[in-house]
């Protein structure tokens, strides 16, 4: 029995321990942090529970071809589901927009504001249209496994959202919005960017169109520990604490790692699904590298990192627009590293009664950050600790011009920083998404001149929690094939 050793317990490797273990591999999955599931995760105080990833998780209909693969997990079985109607409802300083998921609801409302902008209206709802494609699209061979049929295929399914590639494919959101002639409607539009992690237009169409996409019951460390459980379930062994140093390598193969407290570990095939920078150029020592992984590392923008100040408060806070991100025109901007924060993304989670003691709510704030800023202070504990005090209060004083009477009520505080990613997932630059354009990249799963190694996940543009999931199985299926086994799955 061939053994596999995978690095990295978040959502990718996870996956791809559970399928590995379903076709019969020998496998262990090493992690550096105590808990899986990656940036997939929340923490608890107090009583109140913190969610720091799922925003809408793609698959979690029994209409998506995708719900196949959250079964085979076991991910989202006996699990409710919150679904949204509005992604994004945006109070600015004299109006209210709301961007419904409903494409003919959203334009007849988006006209009634602002009838001069109709054709680009019309344009925005024909590639939310045209981007609901995705949702639709069969569940797929790996792309290392493609022949020209499926490629053909593939074209087919996805020309409608290529032609929009060609037209808009170097759109920011800001461009965009400028395209409108309400200035309303141009601002709403460009405090978007603030939520969808990306300046990229297409990320507009791409949440709108999602509108089958929901919330799993117990959010993300919840839905981690279901598939941790999974693979528990099957036979797989995960070792917590255990941070890789090395990746070993013989006669250009990979055969096992080496541990930050010197251990050492054999397998015939090592899969990384740990941060991309760490796993090329630190565990790999640059030695597998070539032009293009070089341009990536070097120049290509990664999703930008944040702060979050998650609270806890004595209040019963609405929850009747399950999963709907408020953003708020603040009064007085709040400033970090330098740059004004106009706007907050304000995400309430007093849908899930499993958040919160009962009569209570949890509420987080994001604002997108740099990690540069965040190394350089990090060194100097009280500077660190005292610039973290300094948002918490900016952002509560701005909380109570939105929730009046919410100051007195708060119960508990947490401020996360691009550090907390850093020291918890080693993500490079405390991404949250990898590359920026990760999925337009065409990133290999394996590196030149390196044999029996595979890397899965966000730094090889399998974005998102769902396209994580699916890197997993992607790879223990092109695993089997070059093993001359058939690739089989399983529900539990």
């Amino acid at each position: 029995m061939k053994k596999i050793i995978i690095i990295g317990g978040g959502i990718a490797g996870l996956s791809a321990g559970c399928y590995a273990k379903m076709n019969g591999y020998d496998t262990e999955i090493f992690e550096m942090h105590s808990l899986p599931g990656g940036l997939c995760t929340a923490w608890e105080r107090k009583g109140y529970t913190f969610d720091f990833c799922i925003q809408w998780l793609f698959g979690t209909s029994p209409d998506s071809p995708f719900h196949k693969i959250w079964r085979e997990l076991g991910a989202i079985q006996n699990k409710e589901v919150y679904y949204n109607r509005m992604p994004w409802k945006i109070h600015l300083k004299d109006h209210v927009i709301n961007f419904y998921n409903d494409s003919d609801r959203l334009a007849k409302y988006l006209k009634e504001i602002s009838p001069e902008d109709s054709s680009m209206i019309d344009e925005l709802i024909d590639c939310i249209n045209k981007f609901s494609v995705i949702n639709k699209i069969p569940l797929q061979k790996p792309k290392e496994l493609f022949n020209i049929i499926d490629i053909v295929k593939m074209i087919i399914y996805m020309l409608p959202i290529m032609k929009l590639v060609k037209k808009y494919g170097k759109t920011t959101i800001n461009e965009f919005a400028s395209m409108f002639k309400s200035p309303v409607l141009r601002q709403a539009i460009q405090y978007t960017e603030v939520s969808s992690g990306s300046d990229d237009y297409f990320a507009i169409p791409f949440v709108l169109a999602n509108r089958h996409s929901g919330f799993p019951k117990g959010g993300s460390l919840s839905f981690a520990r279901s598939i941790e459980q999974r693979y528990k379930d099957l036979g797989g062994r995960i070792q917590y604490n255990s941070k890789i140093k090395k990746i070993l390598i013989e006669n250009s193969k990979a055969v096992g790692i080496v541990l930050e407290d010197g251990r050492e570990a054999k397998a015939d095939i090592v899969i990384s699904a740990a941060d991309g920078y760490s796993t090329i150029l630190k565990m790999l020592e640059s030695k597998f590298i070539n032009k293009k992984i070089r341009h990536l590392y070097e120049h290509e923008a990664v999703t930008p990192s944040l702060v979050q100040v998650s609270l806890g408060v004595d209040m019963k806070l609405s929850g009747e627009q399950a999963l709907t991100e408020y953003l708020y025109e603040l009064k007085e901007p709040i400033t970090i590293a330098g740059k004004e924060n106009k706007c907050i993304l304000v995400r309430y989670y007093a849908f899930d009664p499993t958040f919160a003691p009962l009569g209570k709510s949890t509420l987080t704030v994001a604002l997108p950050s740099e990690s540069t800023y965040w190394e350089e202070i990090y060194s100097d504990k009280e500077k660190y600790k005292q610039e973290k005090k300094r948002i918490e209060e900016a952002v509560v004083s701005s909380l109570e011009t939105i929730v009046p009477g919410i100051e007195e009520k708060i119960e508990v505080v947490n401020v996360a920083t691009p550090m907390t990613i850093i020291r918890y997932t080693n993500n490079w630059k405390g991404s949250i998404m990898a590359f920026a354009k990760g999925p337009f990249l065409n990133i290999p799963r394996r590196l030149p001149k390196l044999l029996n190694f595979f890397m899965v996940g966000q730094w090889v543009g399998d974005s998102g929690v769902s396209g994580a999931a699916k890197s997993g199985r992607d790879i223990l299926e092109y695993i089997c094939k070059k093993d001359k086994k058939r690739f089989i799955t399983t529900e539990p």
